[in-house]
């Protein structure tokens, strides 16, 4: 089977073998001071027995751990051995439902069966152990050293459902999170770790059924933005549809702005406004009576939706897809203004410096496109300077296509002090790279480039530790 629909497309190509070994290839020369462990987590597998996968969220989930330690850049990868992944790689098929896939049989065969947990979406530290993150279900428990799977983790029976994208306050080291739960009514429920203790905050009923995937902590609430794509849970119970088919775009309802107290005390608030969609946010704060959130909206979920179906095979259009957007709320009254920063198309993948989650920030990172071009997979990633309004670009292309930026602080720097590091895939080479830029001077040529001896298929998000595993 082919993947050279488009250059993009043999990066989203499966890989089988596991690895562990030192890279030897390296243009350049990674700073001193960075020492440390920097994990990822996406779809590893993305095909089986010569059948792709009809969702990029069905793919099995591969954590990637690279190692910056005196003796260089070292690279491990294994797949979290969930019961998908063992039982589909033992019949080399598909057994369970997932995102977008069905069980083979029909009707009967999915009813009243929940997708299989992938575990293929994030990663966090907790304590001396990694959890790979599936919001469907509980994250998967990891040695961090080996990334042995140790199993499920559902926190004493708390825990049915846990987002991939907690949120760790940098004062006080507590990890904020959610999970949505479908039943007969649909409801957030989120909550706090806090050394080791997770705490459930008061359960949020939502007025329908719908698909979240992200939040925002301030200093005083956890924000969500929930668009109005609405799920169809009774076609999706009874097996008639998969979770994917089952999602709906209603525009004529609005974007929802739920503020929930992060200290379990008070009603939770909805604000509406008009509808749009979005996957990520770069961050949040409350300031002067208002509330800052930037984010990367879509105008709907059309587009997105249709591109993620397609992944491998997508052109990846730019029309549709999410532009970097500020909303500003003022909290007495409701009223929400926005404003559009120029960073080009197909913005994705944002992130700060750690230690301003919830706080003011200058400086966001993302990946996008030039504004002219018109199809691809992001090419570019960005520094935005909100304060001044400047945005910064290293251009990958013609055969670069990075993955999501993650920043590395410098111990001791102020905020855009650090390292930008981003796996990259060479289209022409069908390798990957781990690529460092210097965060102050985007657009200069990287501080190093490591040559992996193999690609590693697009993955989606991950997290540094100054640990040395």
């Amino acid at each position: 089977m082919t993947t050279d629909v488009h250059p993009w497309s043999a990066g989203f190509r499966s890989l089988e073998q596991e690895y562990d070994y030192r890279l030897e290839e390296v243009d350049g020369q990674v700073p001193a001071w960075l020492r440390g462990t920097l994990f990822r987590n996406g779809s590893g597998r993305n095909e089986l027995g010569g059948q792709w996968f009809p969702h990029w969220f069905d793919g099995d989930g591969m954590i990637a751990a690279l190692r910056f330690a005196d003796d260089g850049l070292h690279f491990r990868n294994r797949y979290v051995r969930t019961d998908n992944y063992k039982d589909e790689t033992a019949a080399q098929r598909i057994m369970h439902r997932g995102f977008g896939k069905m069980r083979p049989g029909g009707v009967l065969a999915n009813a009243f069966r929940l997708p299989a947990n992938v575990s293929d979406t994030s990663v966090v530290m907790d304590g001396d152990r990694l959890l790979s993150l599936w919001e469907g279900g509980p994250p998967y428990a990891l040695d961090p050293a080996t990334l042995e799977t140790r199993g499920p983790e559902d926190f004493g029976g708390k825990v049915k459902t846990f987002s991939a994208h907690p949120k760790r306050d940098p004062e006080t080291g507590e990890l904020f999170n959610f999970g949505i739960d479908y039943g007969a009514r649909c409801t957030i429920t989120p909550y706090r770790l806090a050394k080791g203790t997770l705490t459930k905050l008061p359960v949020v009923t939502l007025p329908y059924a719908v698909m979240n995937h992200d939040f925002v902590l301030t200093k005083n609430y956890l924000v969500f933005c929930i668009g109005p794509i609405l799920s169809s849970p009774l076609a999706f119970i009874l097996g008639l549809k998969s979770f994917d088919a089952s999602l709906h775009w209603e525009a004529k309802k609005p974007t929802l702005v739920l503020l929930v107290p992060r200290d379990g005390k008070g009603k939770p608030r909805i604000i509406e406004t008009d509808a749009f969609f979005q996957f990520h946010f770069v961050n949040g704060y409350e300031e002067d009576g208002a509330l800052v959130l930037d984010l990367c909206r879509y105008p709907d979920y059309l587009t997105i939706g249709q591109v993620l179906r397609e992944y491998w095979k997508s052109d990846w259009p730019s029309y549709g897809m999410a532009r970097l957007t500020r909303l500003q709320i003022e909290l007495s009254t409701g009223k929400v203004d926005r404003r559009i920063f120029d960073t080009g198309t197909a913005n994705e993948f944002p992130i700060i410096n750690p230690a301003y989650v919830g706080k003011r920030h200058r400086y966001a990172y993302i990946a996008c496109n030039r504004a002219d071009r018109m199809t691809g997979l992001q090419q570019q990633l960005a520094k935005v300077d909100f304060q001044a309004g400047t945005v910064l670009r290293h251009d990958f292309g013609p055969n670069g296509y990075p993955g999501e930026p993650l920043f590395i602080p410098t111990p001791g720097g102020a905020e855009d002090d650090g390292v930008i590091v981003t796996l990259v895939f060479d289209a022409e080479r069908k390798r990957t790279d781990i690529v460092g830029l210097d965060a102050r001077n985007l657009a200069a040529r990287p501080l190093f480039a490591a040559r992996l001896t193999h690609h590693v298929p697009y993955m989606l998000h991950g997290t540094f530790t100054p640990r040395l595993f």
